[in-house]
C-alpha cells in the first residue's frame, strides 16, 4: 500500500512540475524579447526561418523565410500581414491570439488536464541552452500530442514537436540560433518590401442556430461558432469545433448532383488533415490538426440541425 501511494504521489508531483513549466512557457512566449533562426520540418521537408519578437504591450513579431521563395509575416496591432515576393500583401484582422512561433500549444485552460496527460520527460540542450522536456500526450486516440523543450531560465519554448499515438514526430520546429532578451530593432519589425494590401474574403457569424450539426463528436470536442463567407451563397456553412487545444473546421457546401458522388478522400500534411465526404446533395470537408479517425468521425456524422437536435 505504501509503495502504491508513493508511486501515485510521485506521478502527481511530476504532473504539477509539468504544469508549472507549461504555464511559464505560455507567459514567456508572449512577454519576452527574443530573436533567432529555427528550422521547421514537416513531411520530410525542412524550411529555415528567422523570427523577431518584441514582447510586452503591444506585442509585435515578424517571421521571414530563409529558404525557398522569400515571404514574411508581420503581426502587430492585432492583425497579420503576409508578404511574398512579387505578390501583394494580405491583411488579416483580429489575429491577437495567433502566434508566429509554430507548434506552441496553448494550455491555459484547466479542463485540458482531463484530455491530456502532462509529464516531465527529462533534460536536453537546444541552440546551446539547457531545456526541460515536457510531454503533453492525449488520453485517447482522438487527438495528437506535443513534446516541448522549454528553456531553463526563461521558460521560452526552443523546440516543439507534434506526435501521434505511437510517439512518431509528425512535424516539429527547433531553434538553431537564438538570442533571448535581445529586443529587435524597429527595422526588424516592419516589412522588408513595399507591396499593395488586400483583405481576404471575410466571414460573418450566422444569425440564429446553425443549419448543420455533428451528431457524433469525439469526446472532449465542443461547438464554438458557425459562420459563412460574406460573398458566398447562403447554403455554405463553416463551423469550428475544439477540445481547447486541437481545432477542426467543418465546411458544408452544395455540390453538383449531376456528377456522381466522389469517394471519401483523406489528405495529410504533417499534423494537418483534410477529410472530404459527399452526403446526398452536399459536400462536407473536415480540416484539422487531429488524427484521420477524428476527421472521418466528424465529417461522416454531419447532419441537418433539425435531425441532429442542434449543435
Amino acid at each position: 500500500m505504501f509503495v502504491l501511494m508513493a508511486g501515485c504521489s510521485m506521478a502527481a508531483a511530476a504532473a504539477d512540475d509539468a504544469s508549472t513549466w507549461l504555464a511559464r512557457m505560455t507567459s514567456a512566449v508572449r512577454t519576452l524579447d527574443y530573436q533567432g533562426s529555427f528550422i521547421y520540418e514537416r513531411n520530410g521537408q525542412v524550411d529555415a526561418l528567422r523570427l523577431f519578437h518584441a514582447g510586452g504591450t503591444p506585442e509585435r513579431e515578424r517571421l521571414v523565410t530563409m529558404t525557398g521563395p522569400r515571404s514574411e509575416v508581420l503581426r502587430a496591432s492585432d492583425s497579420l500581414t503576409y508578404t511574398q515576393a512579387g505578390q501583394p500583401t494580405m491583411l488579416v484582422p483580429n489575429a491577437a491570439s495567433v502566434r508566429l512561433l509554430p507548434l506552441v500549444p496553448d494550455l491555459s485552460r484547466p479542463s485540458l488536464a482531463n484530455l491530456y496527460a502532462m509529464t516531465m520527460r527529462g533534460e536536453d540542450r537546444v541552440a546551446g541552452y539547457r531545456t526541460q522536456i515536457v510531454d503533453v500526450l492525449p488520453r485517447d486516440g482522438y487527438r495528437y500530442g506535443y513534446r516541448v523543450w522549454i528553456e531553463d531560465s526563461t521558460g521560452l519554448p526552443l523546440r516543439s514537436a507534434v506526435v501521434d499515438g505511437a510517439g512518431r514526430l509528425l512535424e516539429q520546429f527547433m531553434f538553431v540560433a537564438l538570442d533571448i532578451g535581445a529586443k529587435p530593432k524597429e527595422s526588424d519589425l516592419v516589412h522588408g518590401a513595399d507591396a499593395g494590401v488586400m483583405t481576404p474574403q471575410a466571414e460573418t457569424t450566422l444569425e440564429g442556430k446553425p443549419h448543420w450539426g455533428v451528431a457524433d463528436l469525439p469526446p472532449g470536442f465542443v461547438f464554438i461558432l458557425a459562420q459563412r463567407p460574406m460573398q458566398a451563397p447562403t447554403q455554405i456553412e463553416h463551423q469550428i469545433y475544439t477540445d481547447g487545444l486541437a481545432c477542426v473546421s467543418v465546411y458544408v457546401e452544395p455540390r453538383d448532383t449531376a456528377v456522381p458522388s466522389a469517394p471519401d478522400a483523406l489528405a495529410t500534411r504533417g499534423a494537418l488533415g483534410v477529410y472530404s465526404h459527399d452526403a446526398d446533395a452536399w459536400r462536407i470537408t473536415a480540416i484539422g490538426n487531429v488524427p484521420a479517425t477524428s476527421l472521418e468521425r466528424i465529417a461522416r456524422s454531419v447532419r441537418p440541425a433539425a435531425k441532429n437536435g442542434g449543435s
